[in-house]
């Protein structure tokens, strides 16, 4: 009887550690997704809403030129339930396009002029991913953007010139495309943002 009632918290302790890898596989396998197709997101810059008019009327016209100096054209990657990169993720619209866009857009809403002739934003973009890392039963998705911002005059002279980035972060049950393409718009959108929230930048346009 001794024996029994030894045994019984030994036995216990041995069904609870066997079934810890089985919840452990369960919660990776949630977040695996369909890891080996290649992913697709569809980036879209949300404005900033209610921007305040912050041109002069004698405000030079301002056109945006960006360069795409990132080293890949994949915007991140899947990964399993073991942490293991399996599948890339691309964007089925053109990065540079749509953050030339949402360089233009902010600039109209503050009442800037698009045309040639006058200041130009040279836009850098060598930076723009979305990272998937694991915790026990859910994990992380990480997007960040950086960029190099200049602002020209029409006779060369650098007005503005300075590295901004940008990041979202949001806990993921599963690692799928999905939950890449939010974090990259919103990553985006906090890259821009920082830049037309800079007032060094605001006056480097306003004067000619």
């Amino acid at each position: 009887m001794n024996l029994k009632g030894t045994d019984l918290p030994t036995r216990e302790s041995i069904s609870i550690r066997s079934a810890i890898p089985v919840l452990l596989a369960a919660a990776l396998l949630l977040l695996s997704g369909c890891a080996f197709t290649t992913g697709h997101v569809d980036l879209a810059y949300q404005p900033t809403t209610q921007a305040t008019k912050l041109a002069a009327p004698d405000s030079p016209h301002v056109s945006v030129v960006v360069t795409d100096k990132r080293p890949t054209q994949v915007v991140g990657q899947k990964i399993n339930g073991f942490g293991m990169k399996t599948a890339d993720i691309v964007s089925n619209t053109d990065v540079p396009g749509t953050l030339k866009s949402a360089f233009e857009t902010e600039l109209n809403s503050r009442g800037f002029t698009e045309g040639v002739g006058g200041d130009v934003v040279s836009v850098s973009l060598s930076n723009f991913e979305n990272q998937f890392t694991l915790g026990f039963f859910s994990g992380d998705s990480t997007a960040t953007i950086g960029m190099q911002v200049t602002v020209k005059r029409p006779d060369g002279t650098v007005a503005y010139n300075k590295y901004i980035t940008g990041e979202s972060k949001d806990w993921i049950e599963v690692a799928r495309e999905g939950n890449a393409e939010h974090m990259l718009n919103a990553a985006m959108q906090d890259g821009v943002s920082k830049v037309f929230a800079d007032s060094t930048f605001i006056d480097s346009l306003k004067k000619s």
